[in-house]
């Protein structure tokens, strides 16, 4: 046994983010085997446990068995979500009506829309998100900028977004491949174009969201489309239900 343990890897201090900066999320799995641990609970904020590393003071909180890297700034977001009601007023949600709701994979409540805010400011492409689930994890990396409900002024329709109609559709799109939900969509000059699954705007030289119709044509990877340009200037609102 002796000689044995010779050869057995030590674990190594931390946790996998003092090793790795780049890494979103690890298993309890892998930081029981691989490590130790230097994890422990920090503080808690409305419902959500936040876990620290005493070596590199990584932030994580727990999503089943996966500890989450909480990013930079979300800690301040968390403790305003948990703080403000965030619930939507009678007039915004009858904007928001006129434009419709559709639900993503975690069945949050999604409005592609155009908004001002009470400081004057104006957003061509803010996704609008009614949910319950606080607003932590990668996902929210993808925006430019994050807005609670209580900054808007008014909300009306964006000509990039994507209609209600085509988006109920794209709940039931297929995967063709990895991570690749096409959907066929046509404009009024019969110009073929493709989504990918849940999108909520569209941007592609003249062509607009708005612009936009439903099509009975299925993808084939043969075919010639014209697909989304990928929009990088979007903002998220966050509102609860």
């Amino acid at each position: 046994m002796k000689i044995l343990n010779l050869f057995r890897k030590k674990k190594k201090i931390g946790c996998p983010a003092c090793y790795e900066e780049k890494i979103i999320s690890f298993g309890i799995d892998l930081l029981e085997t691989k490590y130790d641990s230097k994890i422990e609970l920090y503080e808690r904020i409305g419902d959500i446990q936040i876990f620290k590393c005493s070596k590199c003071n990584s932030e994580f909180y727990k999503e089943n068995q996966t500890f989450q890297k909480i990013l930079k700034g979300q800690i301040d977001f968390l403790k305003v979500y948990f703080k403000n009601e965030q619930k939507i007023s009678s007039e915004l949600k009858s904007q928001i009506d006129l434009i419709g709701e559709t639900k993503d994979w975690n069945m949050n409540n999604l409005i592609p829309a155009k908004i001002e805010l009470k400081n004057g400011e104006i957003y061509d492409f803010a996704t609008i998100r009614i949910s319950n689930n606080p607003p932590i994890g990668y996902y929210f990396e993808h925006f430019e900028k994050i807005i609670f409900i209580d900054e808007i002024k008014s909300i009306n329709s964006s000509e990039f977004g994507i209609s209600r109609e085509i988006r109920e559709k794209a709940e039931n799109a297929e995967e063709m491949r990895m991570g690749f939900y096409p959907i066929v969509l046509t404009t009024k000059n019969g110009v073929k174009i493709v989504i990918n699954g849940q999108a909520l705007f569209f941007k592609n030289g003249e062509i607009k969201g708005s612009d936009l119709l439903l099509s009975d044509d299925t993808w084939n990877h043969k075919e010639k489309y014209i697909y989304e340009n990928k929009i990088d200037n979007q903002v998220l609102v966050i509102a609860k239900k």
